[in-house]
């Protein structure tokens, strides 16, 4: 029984010993029969102290900060190369950008010359960056699609998601008319 519980216990975390403790009694509610005249079930208390629990959350909390900042980092740095890479805007952006320094005290065609240089080598590298890495298109949704699996890990999210993916069919496909609240349509006798 002790493996049982630790085998369902390891897929949780710290801050899931509810959730835990919930599953492990579902799996040891099944009656365990190695032998015809014996049937053994049991049931078990998961208890965490304050402080591990504290620190678990902490954790928690911090990997969920970094993940939020790294995404944000993501997401700025695609914005600015799709600014960058913007065939109409990229470079009027670039110029912008540099005009303190390209008008400055100082010859402005040389320095005209240098930041279109500039701005030249850098859309050629992520165009080249670009083409050389184009990921498989099914590789990126099914990336995605791991990601949101294991979203719902916790039940929270799960619960949100379900409900979230409700009012979208509800919104998308209404129900038919004359419906009844059970789903199905009544007839007319």
């Amino acid at each position: 029984m002790r493996d049982v519980a630790a085998s369902v216990a390891e897929r949780y975390s710290v801050v899931q010993a509810d959730d835990a403790e919930a599953a492990i009694n579902r799996e040891l509610s099944t009656p365990i029969r190695s032998d015809s005249r014996l049937s053994v079930s049991g049931r078990t208390a998961l208890s965490v102290s304050e402080e591990t629990s504290a620190a678990a959350q902490r954790r928690e909390a911090a990997v969920q900060h970094e993940q939020v900042r790294a995404a944000a980092e993501l997401a700025r740095l695609e914005a600015l190369r799709e600014l960058l890479l913007d065939r109409r805007l990229g470079l009027a952006w670039w110029v912008d950008r540099y005009a303190d320094a390209q008008f400055a005290v100082g010859d402005p065609a040389a320095k005209t010359r240098s930041v279109l240089t500039a701005f030249g080598l850098l859309t050629d590298a992520l165009r080249a960056d670009m083409a050389r890495g184009r990921p498989d298109e099914n590789a990126a949704i099914r990336a995605r699609v791991e990601e949101l699996l294991a979203a719902f890990h916790d039940p929270a999210t799960r619960t949100r998601a379900i409900d979230l993916l409700d009012t979208i069919l509800q919104t998308l496909v209404p129900p038919p008319l004359g419906a009844t609240s059970g789903g199905e349509t009544g007839s007319a006798a």
